[in-house]
């Protein structure tokens, strides 16, 4: 792979630009967390990880988190597909696995922790039929550089659900969404399969939704990729929604068990003897820090008007 230094290349800086609005717009949103929910440590959910773009974390650590996602193995993190594809393709096209980091241990985004932990990733899989307009098919499995240490105890895998859940059972989504970048969980109801067809007016057996009818409780942005538990397993992945934790639209997940399959296949076709050396990313320079800075400004003051 080649190396990405320092050097003040216009890609980082479109990128750094994208973020912003996107942070901007974020921010301007009624509801940009698990809304409904409460503040809980790391330790509650031990199978949680931060997902995040290593260039925005190596400006400001907590800065670059984008998706959540959970780990089901000392090397594999299970995460939504749109958290990584180039959403304007089809069929679907994945990121740079260098692109990002994957950080563990940690209860709030900006605070490393005692026992955290960050992670290179080698490979991402995403699912070759993931549809990034319809959000079908939208899992992807991420393999870390290194084994997770299961010495620490506020990092641990999470089983995956072998069969769908019956509506009505009562399951736990969590995340870090902003504006707030604690983590914090809330308790949701698995809805019946044919109300949440005709909410949507389509709803394929791969992807399932929990919520109350009167809203109130739900995942939202920052959320994207984490868990949905239901009975200790790994039941749903947070893809998408309606607004956020708005009546009469729960929030819409990965049926995880739909793709038990999927995921044994794409699980062996990883090389676990194999640790790739990867380049280290040196920062940017002071100029690209300089516009980050201004740019940064820039659409603050926007937002501020």
């Amino acid at each position: 792979m080649e190396q990405r230094g320092s050097g003040c290349q216009c890609q980082l800086l479109m990128a750094l630009l994208s973020h912003l609005m996107l942070a901007v717009v974020a921010e301007l949103e009624t509801h940009a967390k698990v809304v409904g929910g409460h503040p809980i440590s790391i330790e509650v959910v031990p199978y949680q990880v931060s997902v995040r773009l290593r260039a925005f974390d190596e400006i400001e650590f907590g800065a670059g988190h984008m998706c959540s996602g959970t780990v089901i193995s000392q090397r594999v993190v299970c995460s939504a597909a749109h958290c990584f594809a180039d959403n304007a393709t089809y069929p679907p096209v994945y990121n740079d696995p260098e692109d990002y980091i994957v950080v563990g241990g940690s209860s709030h985004l900006n605070t490393f922790g005692r026992f955290g932990q960050v992670y290179l990733v080698q490979e991402i899989i995403g699912h070759e039929a993931y549809h990034p307009f319809t959000l079908e098919n939208d899992i992807a499995l991420v393999f870390l550089n290194s084994y997770i240490p299961w010495q620490h105890y506020t990092t641990r895998a999470l089983p995956l659900a072998t069969q769908q859940v019956q509506p009505g059972t009562l399951c736990l989504i969590s995340g870090w969404g902003n504006p707030f970048r604690a983590l914090h969980q809330g308790v949701v109801p698995i809805q019946d399969q044919r109300l949440c067809s005709f909410i949507y007016n389509h709803l394929p057996i791969s992807q399932i939704c929990a919520g109350y009818l009167r809203g109130g409780i739900d995942a939202c942005k920052g959320d994207s990729g984490g868990p949905l538990v239901c009975r200790g397993q790994l039941t749903g992945i947070v893809s998408w929604g309606v607004d956020c934790g708005r009546d009469f639209f729960p929030g819409v997940y990965t049926n995880v068990s739909h793709f038990l399959k999927w995921i044994e296949r794409a699980n062996s076709s990883l090389d676990y003897s194999k640790f790739l050396k990867m380049h280290p990313f040196n920062g940017v320079d002071q100029r690209c820090f300089d516009f980050y800075v201004v740019i940064s400004c820039l659409i603050l003051a926007i937002s501020s008007v």
